[in-house]
């Protein structure tokens, strides 16, 4: 114990006495952690160095001592008058007041205020005083882990262990920030009075991009890795090399010679019974070539023995970082029998899922029976019979629904469907077909009547200029529809009795079915004649049909069909509630990720990679499908979808950044594979068994979907309408496919709002899942279905929103991905061997069963791959 006279008031630097609560100068109150802070200060004392206790310094800094002096200068322990907490100040020493110095000295605040974790000294600010520069940083009570080393010996195995994992943490802290220490050594690593680890001395760091040619082999030699000697490049792997030196003198006490040969003593040579899994660590952090050392420190604390870097997170109340969670937990992949089985039952059920779909669907009662090419040829000769015999410039095809009011129709009356739509007309699946004597200038978006993405379609342009003609055929190749604007110079043969017949024999209706009516439809183009009847498409048919058609000099120039069938035109949709949704969701999710971005939380790269790949995807969908034109309207074209793919990109980075760290905070196990897909780990046995998990939990949902639809068919409810622009053409099938493969992210990242928004409002799990699947599965009610009908539709949505939750819950983000894209792909087009479509209908089976092969592969080839080959791969 000092002397009384040595005690002084932290604040006013008055003397005190042992036993006094408060200092009668100043009032300040002395209680045992200000006693604590005197006797460290009086020990302190014995070499006061340039600064005696009590000065002041800056106005703000009260001197309690000398800490300790070195190259760099001197470290004196204060008391911030300010703030009211005690700090450390480190001072640069005179003969150290170069440039080069200084310019070091502040690259240490700017570096290590980058650098936020419990397991690193914070460094506050810079200043000035008496031409000596000094920082201000968190003063830590304790010794380095040098000094205790050095007076206890080699440390607790328990204890190395703890000490180990932090210092690794904090190190990781580092280098997320791309700072690299440069001169980690147990001399800069502080042990504080209530044990806890810290990282100091950041003097020599710098930012990962920073490093000067010339500053590389800057640091304590006998620390240094072999290239960082050498004057090579350094990077994090080298502090790694650092961090094995310190791990070794910890665990055994002494210093591990630095000669760089491969006979050095192993440290079970030195401590017999340390544990062999230490060993490996620190030789793997000792390698000679940088590559094979672990790739980061958070697997060096994964691969200690016993302990959860993610679990110590979340009980000192952190969020983990994405780089814990892909290092996170020894976990493996399937065991070979259940990767076996879930193969065989993966590629039994796709094909399975695959057959009940096509037949559940309309196109299974409406059969395609020839290509597109083939329907092109029959409208442009179509065309050339009515009178159309100029060659156009500009052609555009491809297949759609038209009709689908006619399949409410058949269920209201409960006619017989199936015969019904095996005729083919009305045309609830058609083959539309545009041509135009100039170039198709495509809306690029915002267009209500087409996609929007440059893409030519029925209604999109419009068919308002001279020249273009659009006709619709039904699923045979009989006319249903035309429309034609005449050229602005007049053909023809003036004002000529039409040839009406030759529209009914192309529609195939029997002109004896039919009889004049008075027009009720006007034409939108230039007519001098017209003409309506009614009738019905053939004996015993029950609907009320209408034909329509005008001519202009002698040809016809539109031609119509319609029924009792085709609803009431509407006033349309409102649109209020979904753009309010949609704004709200919007400013929310802003918010959110802005908070998530100002405290540090969210996963920059995580975001990036899915905000790459969204723009790269829909670019290349684009680039296949838009209705390119050597015009300055490709300018238009490519400025719109830069923006449009800029906006879903930025749109995905938000969601992603304002969800993904609550899910980190509360559930990390569910971004491990995630995380190591990102960064780059393809051969992680995790992640190929999640892949395959969520593609076989793709293909249940699928037949199960696909069972429903199946059965609700044949009890009278709604047939399915698979996707038809696959069949447009190969380079449509391929942008279909990559579309499908991308919507799975946006899916996904959806449903993940849903379920967090879910579990914010209702706190108990299972009642939040509970609402989810009432709330989903009400999406298939239909008033007009039957009460079995609505069942069946309920319960297959609720398994399909039960089926997400649960490769949510049980494997993490990577598998419903999986899930998403596998069965989206498998429904690219609809299913038929039979069929001149029956290439792309194995593809689309092909490829989830392939990547499970590759995931299959990967899993059981990682069994005969040497554990350090599989973490790093």
């Amino acid at each position: 114990m000092q002397p009384s006279s040595a005690l002084r008031c932290p604040k006013c630097a008055g003397e005190v006495r042992e036993g006094w609560r408060v200092c009668p100068a100043c009032a300040t109150p002395l209680d045992a952690e200000t006693k604590t802070m005197f006797e460290a200060s009086s020990a302190s004392t014995i070499e006061e160095g340039r600064f005696p206790a009590g000065t002041v310094l800056a106005g703000r800094y009260r001197v309690l001592g000398l800490i300790g002096h070195g190259g760099m200068g001197e470290v004196y322990r204060a008391y911030d008058l300010i703030l009211n907490q005690a700090v450390a100040l480190k001072f640069l020493g005179r003969a150290n007041m170069d440039e080069a110095a200084l310019a070091r000295f502040r690259n240490e605040v700017r570096i290590a205020r980058q650098v936020s974790h419990p397991n690193v000294c914070r460094v506050y600010d810079i200043g000035f005083i008496e031409s000596f520069h000094f920082l201000s940083m968190e003063y830590l009570d304790g010794e380095d882990l040098a000094s205790l080393i050095r007076r206890i010996g080699r440390l607790p195995q328990d204890k190395a262990i703890e000490f180990a994992r932090k210092i690794c943490a904090g190190l990781a802290a580092a280098h997320e920030r791309g700072v690299l220490h440069r001169d980690l050594k147990p001399a800069n690593i502080m042990i504080d009075g209530r044990g806890q680890v810290r990282i100091t001395d950041f003097g020599l760091a710098a930012l990962a991009q920073e490093v000067a040619l010339g500053d590389i082999r800057s640091g304590t030699p006998a620390y240094m890795s072999p290239e960082q000697k050498a004057g090579k490049e350094v990077t994090t792997r080298s502090d790694l090399y650092s961090l094995g030196l310190t791990l070794h003198e910890m665990f055994t006490g002494k210093r591990r010679a630095h000669d760089g040969k491969a006979t050095q003593t192993n440290p079970t040579n030195l401590v017999k019974d340390l544990d062999p899994a230490v060993e490996r660590v620190i030789l793997r952090c000792l390698e000679q070539e940088p590559k094979r050392r672990p790739s980061s420190a958070l697997n060096v604390a994964m691969a200690l023995p016993g302990g959860d870097p993610i679990a110590a997170a979340l009980a000192a109340g952190e969020t983990p970082s994405p780089e814990m969670v892909a290092a996170s937990g020894e976990k493996e992949g399937f065991s070979p029998r259940a990767v076996w089985l879930c193969f065989a039952a993966m590629v039994a059920l796709f094909p399975l899922a695959a057959v009940l779909s096509s037949l559940s669907s309309v196109l299974s009662r409406t059969p395609l029976d020839t290509p597109p090419d083939g329907l092109a040829f029959r409208a442009q000769d179509l065309l050339k019979q009515l009178g159309y015999t100029e060659k156009p410039k500009s052609t555009a095809y491809g297949f759609d629904y038209f009709e689908t009011g006619y399949l409410r129709y058949l269920q209201e009356r409960e006619l017989p469907r199936d015969a019904l739509l095996a005729s083919a007309q009305p045309a609830v699946i058609g083959f539309w077909y545009r041509q135009h004597q100039d170039l198709f200038y495509a809306d690029a978006i915002f267009s209500p009547a087409g996609d929007g993405d440059g893409t030519v379609t029925y209604n999109s342009p419009a068919n308002d200029e001279p020249g273009t003609i659009r006709l619709i055929l039904d699923a045979k190749g009989r006319l249903f529809a035309l429309e034609a604007r005449p050229t602005a110079v007049a053909t023809g043969q003036g004002s000529v009795a039409s040839d009406w017949a030759s529209l009914f024999a192309a529609a195939g209706l029997d002109p004896m079915r039919f009889t004049p009516a008075a027009p009720e439809q006007i034409p939108p183009m230039a007519f001098d004649a017209r003409q309506a009847w009614t009738g019905a498409f053939a004996e015993g048919r029950p609907e009320h049909v209408r034909v329509e058609a005008a001519a202009w000099r002698g040809r016809p120039v539109y031609f119509k069909i319609a029924g009792d069938w085709q609803p009431p035109p509407s006033a349309g949709g409102n649109a209020v509630v979904p753009v309010l949704i949609f704004v709200i969701v919007l400013i929310g999710s802003a918010t959110v990720a802005w908070r998530n971005v100002r405290l540090g939380r969210w996963d920059r790269r995580g975001a990036a990679q899915i905000a790459v790949v969204t723009f790269l995807i829909q670019m290349c969908v684009w680039l296949v499908q838009a209705e390119h034109v050597p015009r300055y309207w490709e300018l238009h074209l490519l400025l719109t979808k830069l923006s449009v793919s800029a906006f879903l990109a930025g749109l995905l980075w938000m969601l992603y950044v304002a969800i993904e760290p609550y899910v980190r905070r509360h559930w990390p196990d569910a971004l491990i594979s995630w995380s190591r897909l990102q960064a780059g780990r393809i051969r992680d046995p995790l992640v190929a068994s999640h892949v395959l998990a969520g593609i076989g939990a793709g293909s249940v949902m699928s037949t199960v979907f696909a069972a429903g639809l199946y059965i609700e068919s044949r009890l009278g409810g709604d047939v399915g309408a698979r996707p038809l622009r696959g069949l447009n053409s190969g380079a449509f099938y391929s942008a279909e496919v990559l579309n499908n493969i991308w919507g799975a992210l946006p899916t996904v990242i959806g449903f993940l709002l849903v379920i967090v928004l879910l579990r914010l409002l209702i706190r108990r799990t299972w009642i939040a899942d509970a609402l989810g699947l009432v709330l989903f599965g009400a999406i298939a009610l239909n008033p007009v279905n039957g009460a079995l009908v609505n069942a069946i539709g309920f319960a297959t949505l609720a398994f399909a929103f039960y089926a997400l939750v649960w490769a949510l819950r049980r494997f993490g983000l990577l598998a419903p991905l999986a899930l998403v894209a596998a069965s989206g792909v498998s429904a690219t087009v609809p299913f038929s061997l039979s069929s001149w479509y029956a290439g792309r209908s194995l593809i689309e089976l092909a490829i989830p069963i392939a990547v499970a092969a590759w995931a299959l592969w990967v899993i059981l080839s990682a069994r005969t791959r040497p554990a350090a080959d599989s973490a790093q791969a």
